[in-house]
């Protein structure tokens, strides 16, 4: 792993991310975290002679903090280093001179120790051979004390109450009736209807669809998104049960992986080894369901966000049916997933699996709230199948 390379030329960047530096240094905002995120084309501007090998990420970054940030667009409030065990990090230098090279570069505050008494003495022996000078040293102090003031801190004599609000207080502001509106608005927004191909799919009501199978999709399991998300209900969970609840009949489909496992091991090698006589008719699923709807929960944590099939042979887990029986897919985390479906006729992105943006997506399945989602990302991938679609009568 290596820090995140941003490829935009100067004016790109000047119009996006640094008109956005730049307003919020304007309002003047108190702090700014560094990321360990190289920006060659802005360097190549400002220091042509520069050999590209010899660059850094902006946490560590002289040129990104002090003559872009500071001097070019104005910024006069702290700055802190983003997390500093992150590879992106620690594999541009030893950490013996990546933690004086950080305050030296222009940032004040330094994030995470590794071991306090061993970055300690680094910072001090960076100080004392000239890696972290004098000058850079009390201004990265003058602007934390700057900060601390400007937060009360200063007058923090050891009481927790002088500075922050009661547990109580502080939990009466989350989660308010406010708030909530404008989680659903938020979510009622977003969703969007990226492939509409099919005829007179919508609405899914019990009338049309009174059978419903869910399948769910997955990407690679495990990682720190999934350990934060443990073992709250899944999106295709709150889609059952609100389905369910306006007289659908819904099934959950269990992919054969699962199953497989579940089994005991006297019986395991003889299901892994039937896994492809698993053919069976296709009047079995259009006998079974009126549609069938995918929903991805691609794990949005991950260094890899892409589909993994399950091992399938014939059975629902991968969408071979969609000229066969009506068939929905729903991304609630990666809104690129249609480059691994291309052949569905009806994608949606919801951006997340939330029980209250499932609820917003089922009031539009069922056509009593419109798509009002516009796709921010080429969500087709910039990919041509993906947007093929030969409508057929089932």
């Amino acid at each position: 792993m290596s820090y995140a390379s941003n490829p935009m030329s100067v004016d790109e960047w000047d119009q996006t991310f640094g008109r956005i530096y730049k307003e919020l240094s304007d309002a003047g905002l108190p702090g700014i975290m560094a990321g360990h995120i190289h920006l060659p084309e802005y360097e190549k501007a400002l220091h042509p002679e520069r050999d590209e090998k010899d660059f850094l990420p902006a946490s560590l970054n002289k040129t990104l903090l002090t003559e872009l940030l500071r001097d070019k667009l104005g910024y006069n409030g702290a700055i802190v280093t983003d997390a500093s065990h992150m590879v992106a990090m620690t594999g541009s230098m030893p950490r013996r001179e990546m933690v004086p090279t950080a305050i030296e570069a222009g940032c004040d505050l330094f994030l995470f120790f590794n071991d306090p008494d061993e970055d300690f003495q680094w910072m001090k022996e960076g100080y004392e051979n000239g890696l972290l000078s004098d000058d850079r040293l009390h201004d990265a102090l003058r602007r934390t004390l700057g900060l601390k003031a400007k937060l009360g801190l200063n007058t923090f004599e050891g009481r927790r109450e002088d500075i922050m609000r009661s547990k109580e207080e502080a939990l009466s502001l989350i989660n308010t009736e406010d708030s909530k509106a404008v989680v659903r608005e938020v979510a009622d927004k977003a969703i969007t209807l990226v492939k509409d191909e099919q005829k007179d799919l919508f609405p899914i009501t019990p009338q049309r669809y009174k059978r419903i199978l869910l399948v769910p999709v997955q990407g690679l399991s495990g990682g720190f998104g999934a350990m934060i998300a443990g073992n709250k209900p899944k999106a295709y969970d709150y889609l059952k049960k609100m389905l369910e609840a306006r007289g659908h009949e819904v099934s959950i489909w269990e992919n054969t992986e699962e199953r497989i496992m579940k089994l005991p091991e006297s019986e395991r090698a003889a299901a892994i080894a039937n896994v492809y006589a698993q053919k069976q008719p296709i009047s079995k699923l259009t006998k079974a369901y009126d549609l069938i709807i995918n929903v991805s929960d691609v794990n949005s944590g991950g260094t890899i966000q892409r589909t993994v099939w399950p091992a399938s042979k014939g059975t629902p887990d991968i969408p071979f049916y969609v000229h066969e029986v009506p068939t929905l897919f729903i991304s609630v985390q990666n809104p690129f997933d249609l480059a691994d479906v291309p052949q569905v006729g009806t994608y949606i992105n919801t951006y997340d699996g939330m029980e209250v943006t499932m609820d917003e997506l089922v009031k539009k399945l069922a056509g009593e709230s419109d798509f009002k989602g516009v796709s921010s990302v080429d969500a087709f991938c910039g990919l041509s199948d993906t947007r093929i679609w030969r409508n057929s009568s089932y």
